[in-house]
């Protein structure tokens, strides 16, 4: 029989969070199998401790009070050993438990003899963490506590476990056996918390007792709330009290770290919710270069959410093509597969997921294989067309010189010299054809995006719809800033400038006016350094309102020579009260049409006609191109809303058993090919970092920085 369980919560601050905490566990403890003491270690809180007394005296809690502030250590101390024959489970008052969560941690400690603690999965815990592994997340797409805990739960069993070099102090069960055997929390050595229970772990494994992750319990954890005040200061001292004492304790972590053999398990949950839930699911099919691609299916899958599960499949190199949950609660697991070897496995897992609906968005570097994997999932397919690449190779139709010459006679033989094909253009389009013709609908971002594709593809599954920017913003009811005379115009040029989006004239004109009034700003960065032009450098999307509204622009210019088929950053601009100038080409006129002072002109003009246009807004009378006049016609403005999910929604997946060798297998083979290299960097990082003589210098580096590199290092 296995003993009683002590369910110890130490309490300092919080009583919302500690409630919280208390109420689920009162809820989901048998208190036939457990005891719950709750410690009071000296709260400055006086409702809290109020609410606490009142539990005791309702005998729903058992009560202990500290006179005096103890810390966590000795507070947790204290709870275990009271009663010295229980086994213990610690749990901060800032967790939330569900469902038998109780249980099925206690059958993991016993199912094998040396088996010393059991952590489960929580949204914040470390090498613990669901769904990004060794980061804070979120509670996943919003699900509560249980439904979580029931997705662990249903889809893994006490059986699945692995052994952690360290087991998480959030909600860590600690046989009475073993805690016999290693000793208590040292008090001495770490004082009031933080590091207490990765050094009992560590002596726990040189007693031979094993610390396993228990793979079919969740729990919530809020993070940061009994300790939150000093938590730094003691992270940083505890870390260099435990390379100390188990100097192994690192290298063990960051080895832990870079096999991730919790992996599966996670990748198993995320495939199990995307087949089981309610939603319909769309396969994404991109380029792996970002852009505004990456963006349209961010957007999409965002505002799509409450009726889609958006999985993306990207090409990596050759023939290998990596499965993403990225869309969903922006999870970094991903799934390989080398289509050469590995195509019925990317099948049966998309089947498993019960994809309804194909959208490819590029094809760029992606394996043709892949050209139709709709057929083999029994599901239709759309394609959004982002550029002109479908065309002739060439995304913008531009020579070798950066500038626009789809109008040519000889548009294929320029594009050529700029992004050679190994085939003739015609032989480029006969291939494309067969994804475009095929597909159930062709959806372009703008009118005359379409127009250019219809010479080359005989295509009647058309619709043309904005991106669902349009839905999410009003861009038509700006309170524009009118053009008037004024002593100094300032002109911002916005986003990532190649020649094809307009450098070298933007140089030329600012230079040919740099003794002028007229001032131009960059914000973001040229393919090289640009004369006369005040560089603002990159930004993050989050930040270009602000940034924008800083700079206060009296107009926003577009000096791109080729076609853009929708532009994001004209979307951003939109949003300001600047004025906007841009080129007659591309998805520019269809889209500004309307708006007050918006100016489309020739997007050929020399260095001298725009300098007279310049010298015109200047004087607040601008010479050509008002189109807030004109009437705004674009197509399908409410595809995305009520025309886009028209598919029929599955549930064959649903009704499919995860293969769980197959899965096994394919997260495995893609970890031993790169294990290698990876977990080499890790080591010397680790190393680096609590080198004696370096570790002044790892201070240096912004915290940001050391997570983003620790980010890249632990990705699979």
């Amino acid at each position: 029989m296995k003993p009683i369980i002590d369910v110890i919560i130490p309490v300092y601050r919080g009583l919302e969070e500690t409630s919280e905490c208390i109420v689920s566990a009162l809820e989901t403890i048998d208190f036939n199998i457990a005891n719950l003491i709750v410690i009071n270690d000296c709260s400055p809180e006086p409702r809290l401790t109020e609410y606490l007394r009142d539990l005791a005296a309702k005998n729903k809690i058992q009560l202990l009070e500290n006179e005096e502030n103890l810390g966590f250590v000795a507070t947790v101390n204290r709870g275990m050993k009271l009663n010295p024959a229980n086994d213990v489970l610690l749990l901060n008052s800032d967790v939330e438990v569900a469902n038998d969560w109780l249980e099925r941690i206690q059958d993991v400690a016993y199912h094998a003899d040396n088996i010393g603690s059991v952590t489960p999965f929580s949204n914040n815990a470390t090498i613990c963490s669901f769904p990004n592994f060794c980061e804070d997340n979120e509670l996943f797409e919003n699900l509560s506590v249980a439904e979580i805990d029931n997705l662990f739960s249903q889809n893994l069993s006490e059986a699945d476990y692995v052994d952690v070099p360290t087991g998480v102090g959030f909600c860590m069960f600690i046989r009475r056996d073993c805690l016999d055997e290693v000793g208590l929390f040292d008090e001495e050595t770490f004082g009031k918390g933080y590091g207490e229970e990765n050094d009992w772990c560590q002596r726990a494994i040189k007693g031979n007792w094993r610390n396993v992750h228990a793979l079919h319990v969740f729990a919530y954890h809020k993070g940061g709330v009994s300790f939150a005040e000093e938590q730094d200061p003691r992270k940083e001292k505890a870390l260099e009290l435990l390379n100390g004492l188990h100097p192994n304790y690192q290298p063990d972590v960051m080895s832990f770290i870079t096999k991730d053999p919790a992996k599966y398990a996670r990748l198993k949950v995320l495939l199990s919710y995307v087949s089981k839930n309610d939603k319909a699911t769309v396969l994404a099919v991109s380029h792996g270069m970002g852009g505004g691609v990456i963006e349209h299916i961010e957007e999409l899958s965002y505002y799509l959410m409450p009726r889609v599960n958006t999985l993306l499949l990207q090409p990596v190199n050759g023939s290998v093509v990596k499965l993403s949950f990225s869309m969903l609660s922006n999870v970094n697991d991903t799934l390989f597969f080398d289509v050469e070897s590995q195509y019925d496995e990317l099948i049966a897992i998309l089947r498993f997921c019960c994809v309804d609906n194909v959208h490819f968005h590029h094809t760029m570097q992606l394996p043709t294989s892949i050209w139709g994997i709709s057929k083999d999932l029994n599901c239709e397919h759309d394609v959004t067309i982002h550029d002109y690449y479908h065309i002739n190779g060439n995304p913008s139709l531009t020579d070798s010189n950066g500038i626009f010459c789809g109008d040519s006679d000889e548009v294929d033989q320029e594009c050529a010299e700029h992004y050679p094909i190994p085939v003739s253009a015609q032989q480029w389009r006969d291939n494309q054809k067969v994804l475009l013709e095929s597909a159930k609908r062709v959806i372009f971002p703008s009118s005359d995006t379409k127009q250019r594709f219809c010479q080359y593809f005989s295509l009647n599954n058309t619709v043309v719809a904005q991106h669902p920017d349009g839905l999410l913003h009003d861009f038509y009811s700006q309170d524009i800033t009118d053009i008037a005379p004024r002593k100094k115009l300032k002109v911002l040029v916005l986003g990532a400038i190649s020649r094809e989006k307009g450098a070298d004239i933007l140089e030329s004109v600012a230079s040919a006016l740099a003794k002028s009034n007229i001032e131009f700003h960059l914000l973001g960065y040229a393919y090289r350094p640009l004369k006369a032009v005040i560089t603002h450098g990159k930004y993050d999307k989050s930040d270009l309102a602000a940034k924008m509204q800083a700079l206060a622009p009296d107009v926003i210019w577009f000096p791109a020579l080729c076609p853009e088929t929708y532009s994001y950053t004209l979307s951003s601009a939109m949003l300001s009260q600047s004025a906007i100038v841009a080129p007659d080409l591309g998805a520019f006129p269809e889209r500004l049409a309307s708006r007050s002072n918006a100016f489309v002109v020739p997007w050929n003009q020399t260095t001298e006609q725009w300098s007279d246009f310049w010298h015109s807004m200047l004087k607040g009378v601008p010479s050509i191109g008002s189109v807030a006049n004109l009437d705004r016609v674009f197509g399908y403005e409410q595809f995305y809303a009520d025309g886009y999910v028209d598919f029929a929604i599955s549930s064959t997946g649903s009704k499919l058993l995860l293969d769980d060798d197959l899965l096994l297998r394919v997260v495995e083979k893609r970890k031993l090919e790169i294990i290698g290299k990876r977990e080499k960097l890790l080591a010397k990082a680790v190393k680096f970092k609590h080198a004696r003589f370096t570790k002044w210098l790892v201070k240096l580096v912004p915290y940001s920085l050391q997570a983003r590199l620790r980010r890249y290092l632990m990705r699979q």
